[in-house]
């Protein structure tokens, strides 16, 4: 396995000082985010500029705070797509583990194990068959 990499659940309490989750995520990442998969960085960005006041970021600072990482975005190849909609309509998994699944397909096609504060979305890394591994908070 290569270094590790995470989901928004870990990437948004990571940037947030506020944030409850902020410390477990923080240490979660303190060997370095060198990758990301392309997916969490524009949910995080999203999710970054759309939080309610006070908390909500500009995009402005929401893209300095990303850009600061120099984690190298990872995405899944074109060609995969389909075959990850084939793996997700096997089991039956629609709706919003649909992104989760394309985050995991991405850790896995590029073998980076995946941290999560997201407990919902462990069905969606096993069926991908992503290596991962939920963080306590």
């Amino acid at each position: 396995m290569s270094p590790a990499t995470c989901d928004t659940s870990v990437l948004v309490p990571a940037l947030l000082s506020w944030h409850q989750h902020h410390a477990a995520a923080r240490a979660a990442l303190a060997g370095g985010l060198t990758v990301l998969p392309g997916h969490v960085l524009l949910e995080t960005y999203s999710v970054l500029t759309r939080l309610p006041a006070p908390h909500r970021i500009s995009p402005s600072d929401a893209r300095t705070a990303l850009a600061s990482l120099e984690a190298r975005p990872l995405l899944l190849p074109p060609e995969r797509h389909v075959h990850l909609i084939g793996q997700l309509a096997r089991v039956g998994l629609g709706g919003g583990a649909v992104y989760d699944a394309l985050v995991a397909a991405t850790a896995l096609e590029h073998e980076v194990e995946l941290l999560t504060l997201d407990r919902r979305a462990v069905r969606a890394y096993e069926v991908v068959g992503a290596a991962f591994r939920v963080v306590q908070a």
